[in-house]
């Protein structure tokens, strides 16, 4: 692997974790003033749950067009980032909501990266051709 290739696959990581940090804190605390299982109504629940996961997908792209190749070890880090700051808020008790709440809040941010950063696949796949 060239020099080139691991400079472009850290900064997708860092550059797709930031965005992530970004637009989950504007889905969760800005439009919704905080997702908590205890304390957010229904409409909360489901419409932040979306805005969440559409954080996520939108960071999971921010990391394939920096990284412009499919590199499976970019979304690979960004889950596992995502997995241990879960495991850390539950071993301390921080979040004080149920633990398969924050589990499924995680596996959807997680999902959501592998979705934004495999979109090419999705939205490109049978694209009929103008010129043949």
């Amino acid at each position: 692997m060239k020099t080139k290739q691991i400079i472009k696959i850290v900064l997708a990581i860092i550059a797709g974790e930031l965005a992530l940090i970004l637009f989950a804190t504007i889905a969760q605390e800005v439009l919704f003033d905080g997702i908590r299982y205890n304390s957010a109504t229904n409409f909360e629940l489901l419409f932040g749950g979306i805005a969440t996961f559409t954080a996520a997908v939108l960071s999971g792209i921010v990391a394939r067009l920096i990284s412009k190749e499919y590199n499976f070890i970019i979304p690979l880090v960004i889950s596992l980032l995502i997995t241990a700051e879960t495991t850390y808020l539950i071993a301390v008790n921080f979040t004080k909501d149920p633990i398969w709440f924050d589990i499924v809040g995680s596996s959807s941010l997680i999902l959501g990266v592998w979705l934004g950063y495999s979109y090419k696949k999705f939205l490109f796949k049978n694209r009929p051709r103008l010129i043949t």
